[in-house]
């Protein structure tokens, strides 16, 4: 029996016009890290631009138990990240994928 797993996947680039040092970035990321933690119950990390203090690439991935919930919570991931005192200046990748697709599953 297949079990119906999805992963969602965004990357998104971030940035911080008003920042001057590296500690202004780190307070709104914290913040931006707890809330997709604990609302949207998804992994984040700071996967770029880490000693830039107005730039920072964001990595935000969950797993859902259904494709539409993925892309659901994906979108309002999204959608958080557009009402930020940040800019979003690019989303690089923006994807879910049923988790069989990611590995062959056969052997």
């Amino acid at each position: 029996m297949a079990h119906e797993a999805h992963v969602g996947v965004l990357l998104a680039e971030l940035h911080f016009p008003a920042n001057r040092s590296l500690k202004d970035k780190r307070q709104p990321l914290t913040s931006l890290r707890d809330t997709v933690q604990r609302r949207y119950r998804a992994s984040f990390a700071e996967v770029g631009h880490n000693e830039s203090w107005q730039l920072s690439e964001v990595l935000v991935v969950l797993g859902a138990s259904s494709g539409r919930q993925a892309h659901e919570r994906i979108d309002e991931i999204e959608r958080y990240l557009y009402g930020r005192e940040f800019e979003v200046s690019r989303v690089i990748v923006k994807s879910v994928d049923p988790v069989e697709a990611l590995w062959d599953s056969g052997s």
